[in-house]
């Protein structure tokens, strides 16, 4: 078969017969190891020219190759799917238009960011390097996620303060810490620790880890949390922490939203798996902002949407919500935000 022509010479009067190709069939990701090894360079390079903490991003696709690698600063966040506005492009005809969310936790202002990464409630939850599904984790330490045939690497720096990067792949694949994969998907959550794994797949042994994100700590826990929640009634009013109006046209929707909605996080948008669907509205991306509480702050992400989200004149990307505050959406949605009385310290 031509490589150019993509036409089968047969003999007899099968000659030019077309072979078609299916052009979403899915190939398996590369293990983390793999995906390590093949991105290390780009990430050691990003880790060299990044000037204060954050999540180095990397992702390979299916035969070893990095298609983008990405510097998130401590504070920021990076939409990852198709959509040629997300921050990093991933070109797999599987995967949705806006398919996940990361976000640089800035904790404190010399430390390497705990990361955050949510999928957008697409259906196709993204595999961690223990095999299993998830909807959203917290990570504190390097983390690695399968989706489609792409492998990402995320690997938190704190920047010029942090140690230096071997410049062999495989001496700092040994240095990275052991993974401890947590569950705080249920109220049981602490008796359904998972054993960190103190060997790799190949059975070596760790070498001194040069990647901890505190110093206390000589492993990396990855913790499984809920997925963006989807609303149904309002919370009672002694639950909720604050009350989001949304106004288009003449239509005014009011949401108690509690600290449980808020810590998982809402979706706003056109898809229907959003958690407040607005429907047929001109100008909103199916999925659009992302509310989600961040330490004492709720966090506003715009997520990579076409017309954008504002503030006043401002076009946001990712903002700390004011008490009260008001942002609009596209030129067609008005959202105000308020704290509810004593909501003020939350925990």
């Amino acid at each position: 078969m031509s490589e150019d022509t993509g036409l089968h010479q047969l003999p007899g009067s099968n000659d030019g017969t077309r072979v078609v190709v299916n052009p979403f069939a899915r190939l398996r990701p590369l293990d983390a190891h793999a995906a390590f090894i093949a991105a290390y360079d780009r990430l050691s390079g990003l880790a060299g020219i990044a000037r204060r903490p954050a999540v180095l991003v990397a992702a390979v696709d299916a035969h070893a190759r990095v298609g983008e690698a990405v510097v998130v600063e401590a504070g920021h966040s990076l939409i990852i799917g198709r959509h040629t506005k997300c921050g990093l492009q991933l070109k797999d005809g599987t995967l949705a238009l806006r398919q996940l969310v990361v976000h640089a936790g800035a904790e404190t202002p010399d430390a390497a960011p705990v990361i955050r990464l949510w999928d957008l409630n697409t259906g196709q939850p993204f595999l961690t390097e223990d095999g299993q599904p998830n909807a959203a984790v917290i990570a504190e330490g390097p983390l690695y996620a399968a989706v489609g045939e792409y492998a990402l690497l995320l690997i938190p720096t704190r920047g010029p303060t942090g140690p230096r990067w071997p410049s062999n792949a495989e001496e700092a694949w040994r240095a990275l810490p052991p993974r401890e994969f947590l569950d705080r998907r249920s109220p049981d959550a602490a008796r359904q620790r998972r054993r960190p794994q103190n060997k790799r797949t190949d059975g070596r042994d760790y070498a001194t880890n040069i990647f901890k994100v505190r110093e206390e700590y000589d492993r990396s826990s990855i913790s499984r949390v809920g997925p963006l929640l989807m609303l149904g009634d309002d919370v009672a009013p002694e639950d909720a922490w604050g009350e989001l109006r949304v106004e288009w046209g003449r239509t005014v929707s009011k949401h108690l939203l509690s600290l449980d909605y808020l810590d998982q996080g809402v979706l706003l948008g056109r898809y229907d798996r959003c958690g407040i669907h607005l429907a047929g509205v001109e100008g909103i991306s199916r999925v659009h902002l992302l509310l989600v509480r961040s330490g004492e702050d709720v966090l506003a992400i715009d997520t990579a949407s076409t017309n954008g989200t504002w503030r006043g004149g401002t076009r946001i990307q990712t903002e700390a919500l004011r008490d009260p505050d008001a942002l609009q959406l596209a030129d067609t949605i008005r959202i105000h935000w308020r704290r509810m009385a004593g909501a003020a310290g939350g925990s």
